[in-house]
């Protein structure tokens, strides 16, 4: 399987919003058909504080704008957030695939992918969660609750370290999670 991918991205846009923000078409398949799509955002968060000093101006009146109290204060990534991995920010807006293919963690590997890919430049990859259990799913790939105390909200896996690998052992596209250590290396005691 592959992931095909498609963005439309303007030479000379000047205009704040679509600037800042590359958006993504994922689609998921091999020869014998598509299985499954993804909605995908890259905010380019060096490049609009480097611009415009404050996050908030590129992400109102955006579909990105929820994301601004959660993870950003004073025009750069909250504390909790800010760990030196990467700069920019990937999202995932959403992944639609037949139960079948989701029975088979093929959404975990999608996102693995894009992490281990298009996120490699970024602190982290967030995403949206609508219940305990689909929360529960993502956090077998290391993401965490970031909008506590709620039913639904976003989640964020930290990109400075490596949580899990989505592998297709058999070849039968069927998706383990291999969980890693996803902790920071102790330091060396004398």
């Amino acid at each position: 399987m592959k992931l095909s991918v498609q963005s439309s991205i303007d030479l000379d846009d000047r205009r704040a919003t679509s600037a800042y923000v590359t958006w993504l078409d994922v689609r998921v398949g091999d020869d014998r058909g598509d299985y499954g799509t993804a909605r995908v955002a890259l905010l380019h968060v060096g490049e609009i504080a480097d611009a415009l000093g404050d996050l908030w101006p590129a992400l109102q009146r955006t579909s990105l704008a929820g994301l601004h109290d959660v993870y950003f204060a004073q025009g750069w990534y909250k504390d909790d957030y800010a760990d030196g991995a990467g700069i920019d920010l990937l999202y995932i807006q959403s992944i639609e695939l037949e139960e079948h293919w989701r029975q088979r963690n093929l959404d975990l590997a999608i996102v693995r992918r894009l992490a281990s890919t298009f996120g490699s430049g970024c602190q982290l990859v967030v995403m949206p969660f609508r219940n305990a259990h689909e929360a529960a799913r993502w956090s077998r790939l290391g993401f965490s609750i970031s909008t506590g105390g709620r039913t639904n909200g976003f989640m964020h896996m930290k990109l400075g370290y490596r949580h899990a690998d989505v592998v297709d052992i058999l070849g039968s596209s069927n998706f383990e999670v291999l969980a890693t250590d996803s902790s920071p290396p102790s330091p060396q005691s004398n």
